[in-house]
């Protein structure tokens, strides 16, 4: 908690006269505005999604087991509050005749967002299952050999929340639907859930909230182009439109969801593009500094992220010995999966950085779209006391640890990495 005042002084020097902290993430939204979305962007839409490429194992090896934890897939959002006060301000515009056809194209898909939601707050939508669905079937049509060779039996948790569940059904549903010879068994509950579903520490909330308040007290956007593509009269919207930087957030958070509900328009060019690079730098500061290996609190979250990875190291020990599973699969939630990333160190995610850092060099987009996914790809060779070999990959893509040195590509050697967890994370896993 002390740390707190430290990082409002330190941002709000670091934010001075900046109008663009980390360059490569406004290009990515420039080039491509589902960048924006962050941990909202739907998984097709990612900027990395379909990096498919298959590194070939060292000679001998063929995998025999996957460790697999996933976030849902998109979901609707929380609080109509949005929706309903844009809907408001532009329905009392177009009363008063001062809407521009901007203006009614957003008081359109507001209200296809709102009948998308359908006052179902944080649901699984259709394409939230179709995620999920096509991630189980490429992970069974690369990995052929785990899930038609030995036992067949595939093991499952989830989070209790009903979004993850549906997550779980759409996956294995996908899987029954490939090879109904699979055995698959799936569990929930309270004490699953504090396994799959680690929150964030009191420590990381506070920090988290440190910066999303020092970040918007250092906004500086002109929302006269907003204004002006919305509004005929601008004299007449301002005893409409009492606060325009609420406006332009209710927006930006309009878009972040829009596309969960497979429509294909963009919300966010109704307001500027630094304004959608600004609230999204928001976002993704703050959900490196309280999820990651920050500098500030990463200590506190990667002991608190312990009992998954640890259940991953456990299963993965006791099916490599018995044989007995041919996979495990978690589904989760976003801020687990970046602490979990973060935890085994992977390239990208793993870094400590400060909160000056993260501003310059992170980008959440990459990492935790809906229906993000880490999984451990495990192999075994037919000579005598040769090393079990694992790779990662995150978002279906092969996935380097920044500090620990592969016995090949990126293949490494299982009892190195476990080395490694106990180095770096002082684990007893």
């Amino acid at each position: 908690m002390k740390k707190v005042i430290p990082i409002l002084l330190l941002l709000a020097a670091t934010l001075s006269g900046k109008a663009q902290n980390n360059p490569l993430f406004f290009s990515y939204i420039k080039d491509n505005p589902a960048a924006a979305c962050l941990n909202t962007c739907p998984y097709e839409l990612s900027p990395v999604y379909g990096n498919f490429r298959e590194s070939p194992a060292p000679k001998g090896y063929k995998p025999v087991y996957i460790s697999h934890y996933g976030r849902h897939g998109s979901r609707s959002s929380w609080d109509q509050a949005y929706y309903d006060d844009i809907v408001k301000i532009l329905t009392a515009a177009k009363a008063s005749g001062i809407l521009t056809a901007s203006g009614d194209s957003l008081l359109y898909e507001t209200g296809k967002v709102i009948e998308g939601t359908a006052k179902m707050d944080g649901r699984l939508t259709p394409r939230g299952c179709r995620e999920h669905r096509g991630i189980a079937e490429r992970m069974y049509r690369r990995y052929p050999r785990v899930f038609r060779k030995g036992s067949r039996n595939v093991r499952v948790l989830s989070s209790e929340v009903p979004r993850c569940l549906v997550s779980m059904a759409s996956f294995t549903g996908r899987l029954s639907e490939l090879d109904n010879r699979l055995r698959i068994s799936m569990d929930c509950g309270s004490e699953i859930q504090k396994v799959v579903d680690n929150g964030s520490t009191e420590e990381g909330r506070a920090l988290r909230k440190a910066v999303r308040d020092s970040l918007r007290a250092a906004m500086s956007v002109d929302l006269e182009p907003m204004m002006t593509r919305l509004f005929t009269d601008r004299k007449a919207a301002a005893a409409i439109v009492p606060d325009p930087v609420q406006l332009c957030r209710e927006i930006y958070y309009t878009g972040r969801i829009s596309r969960s509900f497979d429509y294909d328009f963009n919300v966010f060019r109704f307001i500027p593009p630094e304004a959608v690079y600004a609230w999204a730098e928001i976002h993704n500061v703050e959900m490196y500094v309280s999820q990651c290996n920050s500098a500030v609190c990463g200590e506190g979250r990667m002991k608190n992220t312990e009992p998954l990875a640890a259940n991953i190291v456990r299963c993965a020990d006791e099916v490599l010995a018995s044989g007995e599973i041919a996979a495990d699969l978690r589904f989760g939630h976003d801020y687990p999966l970046l602490a979990l990333c973060s935890y085994f160190g992977l390239s990208g995610v793993g870094e400590r950085y400060t909160v000056k850092e993260a501003l310059e060099n992170w980008i959440a987009t990459l990492y935790t779209p809906f229906a993000g996914n880490l999984q451990l790809i495990f192999y075994k060779s037919g000579k005598k006391d040769a090393p079990v070999l694992v790779k990662f990959l995150l978002n279906e893509s092969e996935i380097t640890i920044a500090s620990l040195t592969a016995t090949q590509g990126v293949y490494y050697d299982w009892e190195d990495v476990k080395g490694y967890l106990r180095k770096e994370r002082n684990c007893q896993i």
